[in-house]
Formats: C-alpha cells, structure tokens, sequence
C-alpha cells in the first residue's frame, strides 16, 4: 500500500494503469468531476492510499465474461484508491494493523471512500464508494434517499460509509443504461427478492441480441424495453413515464420533453420507497442530441410555506424540489441537475457544451416492488378531486393556499410517523391496531407548515377496486364532521369530480371515514 497526499498529480496517477497513463486520466470527464468532488469545494479530501491487488467481484464477472478471452493478457486485479479528509501520518499504516485506538479512530472518522481502478484502457473507474455531500432530511438541505450503508474492509478494520456505488460506463460490456441499472439495483438488492448483478450479467439479462440484431458484446445502449427487461430480471418490475410536454422544434416538427413540475412530482412520491429512479435524458453532443440514462438517488427540496390563496389551480409540494443528485457514469456520483426553463435542466453535458445546450428528459423508468400495482397518476386523478372539495370548503376559512405531498411509503414507515405525530391518542390507538398493507399511497394536505389531512390508499389493489383506506385530519375535532357534512349538503355540486371511477363510490368513502 502506498500514503500519498491527495492533489492534482497524486490523483491522476493513483487512478492510472499501464494500459491508460495519468496523462490520458486528466483528459477523461471523471478526473476532472472527482478532483472537484474530493477537493476543497467538496469533501476536502487531504490523502489517498492505493490498494493493490484488489480484488473485486463486478469486475470478476466482467473479466471472466469478456476479458479472459482476449489475446492482451489484462490482469484479473484493481487497485483501490481510499480518501481521508485529514493528513494521515506517515506511520498510518503500522498504527493501525498494531491496533492502536487513536489512530484507528483517526482512520475510520475521516474516511471518505474509495474508487476501483479497473486494469483495462481508458474506462478505468470501476465499483466505487464515495460519501456525499451533508445529508438533510426530506425537508430542507439534501435528502439522499437512494443511498444505503456500505461496510468497507481495509487492514482489518471496518469503516461504514452511507453512498450509492458508482462505475464508469465499459463500452465493450456495457452502456450508460446498464450502469444506470448496476446503481439502481445496488440500493434495491437489499430487499430479499431483487439480485444484484454486475454489469455484464445486466447486459445479458436486456436481451439475446443488441436493439439493431447485431451481437451483443460490444455493447452500442439499451433502449425502454431492454432497461425495462433487465430491471424484471432482477426482480423488479418498471414504471415507464412518458412526456408529458410537447413542443415545436425549429424544423416545425413536434418535441416532447418531460416538464419540470411532472418530473418532480415523480421524482417526490416514489423517493419514498428508496429505489433510485433512472432518468433517460436528451443531452447535446456536437451539433446535435444523443439519448443518455443517469440514476437519480436525491435531491434538494425546501420545507413547506404559507403560500397566497390559489383557489384554481392545484398547488405540489413536489415543486419546492430544487434540484437533483444523480450518478452520470460519463462524469461522476451524485451529479448536480439543475433546472432551467420550462423544460430545460442544466447538467455536466451541458457545461461541457460549446454552445451551452440545455439537457432535457425524455421519459422516467420507475423500478418498483412487483406488489406496488397503483401508479401515481391513479392517485393523482383522485387528488384532484378531493382538492377542488377541499378548496371550497377552506376558501372562507384559511387564508393559505392548499399545497398536496403525494408519495408511495411502506405502511410500517407511515404507521411510525402516526406514531410519532401530534395526533390524538384515542386516533393514533385506532389507526396503528389497522391492519394495512405492505404499500400504501399518502396523500398529505398542507396549509403552510401545517399538515392538516391525511388521505391513504391501498398500493396493492387493483385500480377498478375501492383503494382508499383512511382519512386522518390533524385538525380539531369538530373539522372531520363539518367536512363530512359539507359532502354530503354538496354532493351533486362535485359530483363530475369522481366520475372516472364510477364502480367505486368515493363520496361515501370519505363521509363513512371523516364521520368515524
């Protein structure tokens, strides 16, 4: 093993190999990101130590798939590159294999993670472990909610770090959308019936034959159906979400994109499940655009305000998010997305362009549980409903406006929350004795800071079947018999509100549940 002090020079050549001197790594896209990322603007990193003769399992499969067969004899070891946000003494490594306690400390408090540096040319970033940035919670700050704990072994001591592991696309074994999946599935496998594959087993799991009926391996990219038959392969099944905006081009043809406010909205109710969502971007290359997939794991979202009275309009929580973490494999780990116009993003792609082009999304790929049947926009349909109810029911009563946070959760998470809440005893004794199911939709109305209504369904169910399973109200008791009642005097008023889901009768959903 070999201590170096982390800078420029010491970098570029801790993540070179025989076959890609350090000269052609500060060329490469990921140089640039991580000396960045693990510099004094980010986690101010101070030493790397390089690992050799690594062994590491992804890039096992990948070499006994592919590389093995080849004429150049590549070696079947990495290195790993670890980083420490303090100057480690020279002596670290003594210290630490005698045991001593203050050094270990030392070593294990101020570790940042570590890059694989696979031995083969030019795409040479392997399975990688790196902290993030200050972690929030789901309101306010960075909420990473793709992430999940890593136990990293290193001179007998073990140093637990909370990340989501990253590679750089191989182009011979696999494409953006297969390490897109790799990141995704790292987070997922950790429920009992998804399998966590390498990249090349990915690949193979897409389909027998490349999207153009040419041969596999090299591997050209996946498209929506490959993505989407990979993700099954592991146990999961794919949500496709389509654009939602269109567009004219400046040849007068039609564009779609997915616009902002949908892509938050997508992006907040299914965050809470814990899978990283997969992104499939336009992004500008030369003269034109080519398609890309990054994994998106977190983003930045402010609390929720007392907003003006909008009475017309439905208002989302989701539209606080402000900007996205995602891992672009061309680039790094837990990328900044910003969002520009209308349905313009800015990310690393766009910076790299000579003209600046904005980036835009083409379509979302949702992997979720096999059991979470309800999509979103089921739920959305329904939400709509209830706050034009809302709305005019408040409309002489508050002066804020009604802001919705609509998400999917695993019930014990939400029975937790019930729990802990300001809700009354007698409430929170009759809802946590429920029997509910392992999915379920919230639908959460805010006035301000204040939550003020519950609305849960059933994630399980079929969509012609009554799904909606409670209405809590944290607001005094006379709110929910007053509620009920205004229903009830005006129902043929809002009758048009439900008129999609006519097997199933919503009104006397709520009046039974806001008279209980």
């Amino acid at each position: 093993m070999d201590l170096f002090e982390f800078n420029e020079v010491n970098l570029a050549n801790a993540l070179s190999n025989i076959y890609t001197p350090a000269v052609v790594i500060e060329q490469k896209n990921h140089f640039k990101y991580f000396l960045s990322y693990l510099g004094v603007d980010g986690l101010n990193a101070k030493s790397l130590l390089i690992e050799h003769d690594y062994i590491n399992k992804d890039f096992l499969f990948d070499y006994a798939s592919y590389y093995a067969f080849c004429f150049q004899p590549y070696p079947k070891t990495c290195k790993r590159v670890h980083f420490w946000d303090v100057r480690l003494p020279d002596d670290i490594i003594a210290q630490v294999c005698s045991g001593n306690v203050e050094e270990c400390t030392l070593f294990t408090e101020h570790y940042l993670g570590f890059i694989v540096v696979k031995p083969i040319p030019v795409t040479v970033i392997g399975y990688s472990i790196l902290k993030t940035y200050t972690n929030g919670t789901a309101f306010g700050n960075r909420h990473f909610w793709g992430l999940r704990n890593y136990h990293i072994h290193l001179l007998g001591v073990e140093i637990t770090i909370e990340s989501l592991a990253f590679q750089e696309q191989d182009s011979v074994l696999a494409a953006c959308a297969t390490t897109a999946i790799w990141s995704m599935l790292n987070k997922a496998a950790l429920d009992y019936h998804t399998v966590l594959k390498s990249p090349s087993q990915i690949t193979k799991d897409a389909a027998s034959l490349a999207n153009d009926g040419s041969r596999l391996f090299p591997n050209k990219g996946l498209d929506i159906l490959q993505i989407c038959q990979a993700i099954y392969n592991s146990g999961l099944v794919s949500e496709v979400k389509k654009a939602d905006f269109s567009e004219l081009a400046p040849d007068g043809s039609l564009i779609y994109h997915v616009s902002h406010s949908y892509l938050k909205q997508l992006l907040n109710a299914y965050s809470t499940i814990g899978i990283p969502i997969i992104l499939v971007v336009e992004v500008p290359i030369n003269d034109s655009y080519g398609l890309h997939a990054i994994t998106v794991s977190g983003f930045k979202k402010e609390p929720p305000i007392l907003k003006a009275a909008n009475f017309l309009e439905i208002s989302w929580l989701a539209d606080n998010i402000e900007k996205i973490y995602a891992h672009d494999d061309q680039h790094g780990p837990f990328v900044r997305v910003d969002f520009l116009a209308e349905t313009e993003i800015n990310t690393p792609w766009t910076s790299m362009h000579i003209d600046s082009l904005p980036t835009y999304v083409r379509n979302l790929i949702v992997p979720v549980y096999p059991k979470l049947r309800i999509s979103y926009e089921d739920i959305k349909v329904l939400v709509l409903g209830l706050d034009r109810i809302l709305s005019v029911f408040f409309q002489n009563i508050v002066v804020g406006d009604l802001v919705w946070d609509v998400h999917v959760d695993f019930s014990v998470n939400y029975k937790e929350q019930i729990r802990q809440s300001e809700l009354d005893a007698a409430d929170k004794l009759t809802f946590l004795q429920k029997s509910l199911p392992k999915y379920i939709w919230i639908a959460s109305c805010y006035i301000g800071e204040n939550r003020i209504v519950d609305f849960t369904f059933d994630a399980t169910d079929v969509i012609n079947g009554m799904i909606g399973l409670d209405v809590i109200s944290y607001l005094p008791t006379g709110f929910k018999s007053a509620l009920a009642n205004f229903i009830t005097v005006n129902r043929n008023l809002f009758d048009i509100l439900f008129q999609h889901q006519a097997s199933c009768n919503y009104y006397d959903f709520l009046i039974n549940n806001l008279q209980a």
